[in-house]
């Protein structure tokens, strides 16, 4: 159950701007939750670039792979 594991790793972020966890999503690209509120983590995503459409992101262009 390490979705617990991260939940509370952000839930508990003191810096959440040093510590980038408004990249963190959900699994099927929905946009989630965040300590600043979700309007403050669409803001930041959409100011690093990243295209929300319908309340999410497309994984196909963003998603790392090796």
């Amino acid at each position: 159950k390490a979705y617990r594991a991260v939940g509370n790793a952000l839930k508990n972020n003191k810096e959440p701007i040093v510590i980038p966890c408004h990249r963190v999503v959900n699994s099927n690209g929905s946009i989630g939750g965040y300590s600043g509120g979700v309007k403050e983590k669409i803001r930041l995503l959409i100011k690093e670039g990243i295209k929300i459409k319908k309340g999410k992101i497309d994984f196909k262009k963003y998603l790392f792979r090796f």
